[in-house]
């Protein structure tokens, strides 16, 4: 994988959230009326999108989604356990994978 386009793409989603971020101070110095109505609205659309560009590009990365928000959360990394890496949603606190694999049959019958 390409770092540099990784660079690029989160440099980018940064650059986005900053702008969207200034457009909302600027907003509050709206008086209120129907302008500052439409602008928050258009706002609240734009955030909600960013956010969807973010989650579908970590989704194409590989990282796990936790489904307890929509948008999803992305799930961050909290370490390496002996059968595989672990992952907490930073919202809900889920861990995932389960602290021990599920049981099935063929483990089971192998004790």
């Amino acid at each position: 994988m390409d770092i540099d386009w990784i660079t690029a793409v989160k440099s980018t989603l940064s650059l986005l959230k900053n702008a969207i971020g200034l457009v909302k101070d600027a907003k509050d110095l709206l008086p209120a009326g129907n302008e500052k109505t439409v602008i928050t609205q258009t706002l609240e659309e734009a955030e909600k999108a960013a956010k969807l560009a973010e989650v579908q590009i970590a989704k194409s990365l590989g990282y796990n989604l936790c489904q307890c928000t929509f948008p999803p959360q992305i799930m961050l990394s909290i370490g390496y356990e002996v059968y595989s890496e672990r992952f907490k949603c930073p919202n809900c606190g889920k861990i995932f994978p389960n602290k021990r694999p599920p049981k099935t049959p063929e483990l089971i019958n192998m004790v």
